[in-house]
């Protein structure tokens, strides 16, 4: 006598649903697909305007000096711009080359330049005057405090790749600069800490500065690549996201981290090496 009632588990009810579920991942990839495209589309926009914006004030400053009827001390605000626009300029494509070479090593940790006994004070001396031009536009200034670094580093040198982490701090730099309130001081220091209680203290190199609220959801999230606040979106509404991005993992190389630290319009970004990095 034959089965009257089909085995629920036959060939062909699976290969119905594995057909349905190949449907449904088809479907979520191609949404993955198209939500990556929009992403690169609006950051490539972004890196366009970043380019393009220091290229335009750079060519019209180079006018401005070529017309014999502009007097002298306005020239000289020229050539102040030119060095100003040409360093963002520089920032920027630092940038993005250190974003394609970090994102082509797959295993982080491993250097593709040798570590180097590095003077932590003058590296920050040198990348506040780079930055300097670029502050006083705004009538900010950037001051690195000698005594703080004599103090953490006690005669040592820090041990780093120093073209990287000279990038990150620029990265700390610049948005100190782009985003800090007009007139006020930006401070660069150094000190040892505890970051976390019973743990080993560490060296940190901070950048301080007034201006925009962060709200302790966007501390979590501002070293993701592309993440901006709200305020920094509304104050400079173009920006590719990965200055902090780069930073954060600059410092993961190093055996190190980035902290972010805000309260009401002042916030600290500090760049976290371990003490046996001292030499």
């Amino acid at each position: 006598m034959s089965d009257l009632h089909p085995d629920p588990s036959s060939p062909r009810d699976d290969a119905a649903d594995m057909i349905e579920r190949l449907r449904a991942e088809n479907a979520e990839l191609k949404l993955e697909l198209e939500q990556t495209r929009r992403t690169s589309q609006r950051y490539l926009q972004n890196v366009a305007h970043q380019l393009t914006a220091p290229l335009g004030a750079i060519k019209w400053s180079i006018e401005g000096l070529k017309d014999a009827e502009v007097p002298m001390p306005r020239k000289i605000k020229l050539l102040s711009s030119i060095y100003s626009q040409a360093t963002i300029l520089v920032h920027l494509i630092k940038n993005f080359t250190l974003m394609s070479n970090l994102e082509a090593d797959h295993e982080l940790g491993q250097f593709r330049d040798k570590p180097e006994p590095v003077d932590a004070f003058r590296l920050a001396v040198n990348l506040a005057n780079d930055f300097q031009p670029q502050a006083a536009e705004t009538g900010k200034k950037i001051i690195v405090d000698e005594i703080s670094f004599t103090i953490a580093l006690k005669s040592k040198s820090v041990l780093m790749v120093k073209n990287l982490v000279a990038q990150a701090l620029s990265n700390l730099l610049e948005n100190a600069v782009k985003y800090a309130d007009f007139a006020t001081t930006i401070s660069v220091t150094a000190e040892r800490f505890v970051p976390v209680a019973d743990k080993a203290p560490v060296l940190g190199i901070s950048v301080m500065s007034t201006g925009m609220p962060i709200t302790p959801e966007e501390i979590a999230e501002l070293c993701n690549r592309g993440f901006r606040g709200k305020a920094a979106r509304q104050r400079v509404p173009a920006g590719t996201g990965i200055g902090l991005y780069l930073a954060k993992r600059v410092m993961t190389l190093h055996q190190g981290t980035l902290v972010i630290r805000a309260k009401a319009k002042e916030s600290r970004f500090t760049l976290v090496f371990p003490l046996d990095r001292l030499v």
